[in-house]
């Protein structure tokens, strides 16, 4: 905090730790409230955030695998205060380099190539072989108050809220739009996955089957067809959204986005930042968001997207944007039906993540954009 500027003064006198209101435990990782009490400190804050990495071993492995916790970090300290977004102010981190493995950029080269039932027979157990760490990780970063409001998958936001949340991103999109230095760093990651054979594979051998069978009171002929469609174009589809445009967010899940009272969006968790077509972070959101009640509002919120680049200095080709909207609607159904086998998912109540999320993917596959 001292390095950041916030503790110019004085010392920490005392820590206590205490839950966020709505739980801090997430898919990739557990947040908490630390309240803090100082010596000669009288400008400090009275609390910032702490983030850890998920207390789920097997997810952890996975993450770990792509150190996709560090490269959180490096985000904070490369391209938190270049945001034209807001976002919370970084105050600090650390984390062990010793142990540090970072297998799953070559293991994804050497999986993708594997023989069809030698693929299926490493994905039956992934734990096994994305294995957690002993290493720690903790980054601090500013606290914005309890007078917000964060929308999971439950209640998602409404569609001024959404526009609101597509007009920042527009503004972290032109920022970064073409901009050379993100090529090659290693803050960013691969979109959707870096093996699209493996999910072809492991999708049309395993997870359709198992997707009839845990959705079979709602899944219809139509939405397996579609989702044949979409692991038969898989490929294509992850080039598309892959194209080095652009920063991404990467997850702007409505869980991801922060409303203050006033009406300010505040976009959070950077773990899965990438450097790709910005139609992916568009798709992404909208299919968090909006099902079949709501899915006649996605030409106006494109067309509010739009409005936001152009107002940043960006004209982007209307057609191009819709088309890589389609194909990553797809990439994340396919994304969906691998997240049966490969994860544990975030549970909401009674529900997984993908039994709220799958059925509004769908319905976007199905619209015309």
């Amino acid at each position: 905090m001292r390095d950041a500027g916030v503790l110019p003064n004085g010392r920490v006198r005392s820590v206590t730790v205490r839950p966020l209101s709505g739980g801090g435990t997430g898919f990739t990782g557990d947040t908490v409230r630390v309240l803090l009490e100082y010596e000669d400190a009288p400008d400090a804050p009275s609390s910032v955030i702490a983030k850890f990495p998920t207390t789920d071993r097997p997810t952890r492995g996975m993450l770990e695998a792509f150190d996709a916790y560090a490269r959180e970090i490096r985000f904070y300290q490369r391209y938190a205060h270049r945001l034209p977004c807001p976002t919370p102010a970084y105050l600090g981190a650390d984390y062990d380099t010793k142990g540090a493995k970072h297998t799953g950029p070559r293991m994804s080269r050497l999986i993708d190539a594997l023989p069809d039932r030698v693929q299926l027979k490493v994905t039956a157990d992934v734990a096994k072989f994305m294995r957690a760490s002993k290493r720690r990780y903790a980054l601090l970063i500013e606290d914005l108050g309890g007078d917000t409001t964060v929308y999971d998958l439950t209640s998602p936001p409404d569609n001024a809220q959404l526009a609101a949340a597509l007009e920042e991103l527009a503004a972290l999109h032109a920022a970064f739009w073409h901009v050379g230095g993100l090529h090659g760093d290693d803050v960013f990651r691969a979109v959707l996955t870096t093996t699209p054979g493996l999910y072809q594979t492991v999708g049309r051998k395993r997870c359709l089957a198992l997707a009839q069978e845990l959705w079979a009171d709602w899944l219809t002929v139509a939405d397996v067809a579609a989702l044949r469609e979409a692991l038969d174009r898989f490929p294509e589809d992850v080039a598309r959204v892959n194209q080095k445009i652009t920063m991404i967010h990467g997850d702007p899940r409505s869980d991801n986005i922060l409303y203050g009272a006033d009406g300010k969006v505040v976009l959070l968790d950077w773990s899965l930042a990438g450097h790709a077509h910005p139609g992916y972070d568009v798709a992404y959101l909208l299919s968090s968001c909006l099902g079949t009640d709501r899915i006649g509002a996605r030409h106006e919120l494109l067309e509010r997207y739009e409005g936001a680049l152009a107002r940043n200095g960006v004209e982007i080709d209307g057609a191009d944007l819709r088309a890589t909207v389609a194909a990553a609607y797809r990439g994340l159904a396919v994304q969906q039906l691998m997240s049966i086998v490969v994860l544990n998912n975030e549970s909401y109540g009674d529900d997984s993540m993908y039994d709220l999320w799958m059925p509004r993917i769908l319905v976007g596959i199905a619209a015309e954009w």
